[in-house]
């Protein structure tokens, strides 16, 4: 139980109440010094009512329907306040979600690349087209993508000798397998899936890749090595992504 829960029975209070019924409220006023201050003034406020109605003539009932005014109107107080601090709260609570959707959305998303290009490493597709022209497998990967059959210009030296259709991060993707280096393999993804150009590390599996996009596809360099071989390899090849 909370304090403002604790205050709301300090306005049920009264002199001759059950005391056993509110030993839950004397308990917390023992270890909240707030509260107990709050409880000090709101009984002084009270004997401070009953000694003016003691300098009027009786009228049993007036009493009781002030201090009742009285304990409705400190209620609607406390109501009040609880509300206007959850109002306040509201404000942090959606900054704080937000902050965590941008963060963690990314790295969400980071991961299950990762996952998907280990397993294209460790598991390759078999390929549906075994062929070294090279002009014949990015016509065949274009008809599969539905776009252009021409590949980036740091992409011209490289050679492949069979293709397959995969998919990442749900869009639809192309595996070309290199000619001139049995480790490597080159993904094509009809999306773009990074802003910018570097080297990832795959902890999920034993190779590594580079992920890059020229604005509007993304191109995933496969390699089973180490990041320095692969990185060899891109500089071979002309590959400065």
């Amino acid at each position: 139980m909370n304090c403002d829960l604790y205050r709301s029975e300090m306005y049920a209070w009264r002199p001759g109440s059950d005391e056993k019924s509110f030993q839950p409220l004397f308990d917390h006023l023992g270890s909240c010094a707030e509260c107990a201050r709050l409880f000090e003034q709101l009984t002084a406020s009270d004997q401070r009512i009953r000694r003016t109605f003691q300098s009027y003539p009786e009228s049993p009932s007036l009493e009781s329907r002030i201090l009742s005014g009285l304990a409705h109107q400190r209620a609607q107080a406390a109501t009040r306040r609880s509300s206007w601090r959850l109002w306040m709260l509201a404000p942090v609570l959606a900054s704080l979600l937000i902050v965590l959707f941008v963060w963690v959305t990314p790295q969400l998303q980071r991961a299950k690349l990762n996952r998907e290009i280990a397993t294209l490493l460790s598991k390759p597709p078999t390929l549906q087209i075994n062929t070294t022209d090279r002009k014949q497998l990015l016509e065949w990967s274009a008809r599969q993508l539905e776009g252009s059959p021409t590949l980036p210009a740091d992409l011209d030296k490289v050679e492949f000798r069979g293709a397959a259709v995969v998919s990442v991060e749900a869009h639809k993707a192309v595996l070309l397998k290199m000619k001139n280096e049995q480790r490597a393999s080159l993904v094509i993804v009809d999306a773009r899936l990074t802003q910018d150009n570097r080297f990832h590390s795959m902890h999920e599996g034993s190779g590594s890749a580079s992920l890059w996009s020229d604005g509007g596809r993304s191109y995933v360099l496969l390699f089973n090595g180490s990041e320095q071989e692969l990185h060899a390899y891109m500089t071979r090849m002309g590959i400065t992504a």
